[in-house]
């Protein structure tokens, strides 16, 4: 769905410098088209694409976003969230699924300004791809995400498989993590190759550092000449976001999640006639005059305990939250 009525936009690519900030200006004609798609697409989380012309601009001045008080400030109850972990792993235990990642959200009361914390985290994540954006219907929605979803240069795609959690970055990675990064990664070359990829090639699974904590990452690569469309529908979402076999995860995850999480784990970036960039969203939060909605979750598999998903939900929204306090 196209739509050029948004508000104001500033983002930054993994890589670049703290200050190397870009928006765009809508312009029909424009050699750029930004993306922002939901998780499950819906009346109040449509699938945004905006053309213009991308330019290199400063930080945003604090406090000029029109921003609505949130509509509630509460967030999911611990024990509400153990129990859709417990009905997880109680599916995978009977072999309805493999994998399903459980979320939930949390409402943090901050004067902060988005802007402000725009900028902060652009300076604390160098590889992230760090975004602000507001938009008449979809709200203001900020994050700094670690993980590709896919780059093109040419006919030459990139992807990532990334998983497992861990927030001791001196410890070993648990068989539980490796075992959920592997299935990711099985399911996103197996997608690849059984729908035409060329050269897919994997690479060994590396640490990646996001704050104070760490993830397991395989990069992919492959080539074709189909277009990017394509390859976004047949990846996104991957079990990184969703779960395995991916239609039974979705159906437990609309049934069974408390909170709409309209566009945390969709996924955002920007395109153009010779390359594109898109990113997960992960590690973000939509923003009100009152606070920031904060978003986390976790990947169930076997051997996954509830009350640690929590802790490790409780982990990523506090590396979200680094910085919020005034």
């Amino acid at each position: 769905m196209s739509d050029q009525r948004v508000l104001q936009l500033w983002w930054k690519m993994p890589g670049d410098g703290a200050d190397k900030i870009w928006t765009l200006e809508p312009d029909s004609n424009g050699e750029t088209t930004f993306h922002l798609a939901p998780f499950a697409s819906s009346n109040s989380s449509p699938i945004l694409e905006i053309t213009g012309n991308k330019k290199p601009v400063f930080f945003p001045l604090n406090a000029h976003l029109d921003l609505v008080p949130s509509p509630t400030v509460s967030g999911a109850k611990k024990q509400d969230h153990l129990n859709t972990v417990n009905a997880a792993i109680e599916a995978i235990r009977s072999e309805e699924l493999e994998k399903v990642v459980v979320s939930r959200s949390e409402f943090w009361t901050t004067p902060l300004a988005p802007e402000r914390l725009f900028q902060s985290k652009c300076e604390m994540y160098p590889d992230a791809m760090v975004y602000l954006l507001a938009h008449p219907e979809s709200g203001v929605w900020l994050g700094a995400s670690p993980e590709l979803l896919l780059q093109r240069r040419g006919n030459e795609f990139e992807t990532v498989s990334l998983a497992g959690t861990k927030s001791n970055l001196n410890g070993e990675w648990t068989e539980k993590d490796r075992r959920e990064q592997e299935l990711v990664t099985d399911f996103i070359t197996h997608r690849l190759r059984s729908v035409g990829a060329q050269g897919v090639k994997q690479l060994a699974a590396e640490d990646r550092k996001y704050g104070a904590i760490q993830h397991l990452e395989s990069r992919i690569l492959f080539s074709s000449a189909v277009d990017e469309a394509s390859w976004l529908k047949e990846l996104h979402p991957t079990p990184a976001v969703g779960g395995a076999p991916r239609d039974k995860a979705l159906e437990f995850i609309e049934t069974n999640e408390i909170q709409d999480r309209g566009y945390y784990t969709g996924y955002l970036g920007w395109s153009q006639k010779a390359e594109s960039n898109y990113f997960v969203n992960l590690r973000c939060m939509q923003c009100f005059a009152d606070g920031f909605r904060l978003f986390a979750g976790g990947g169930i598999v076997s051997g996954s305990d509830a009350v640690g998903e929590w802790e490790e939900t409780q982990a990523k929204i506090e590396t979200i939250r680094t910085n919020l306090k005034p």
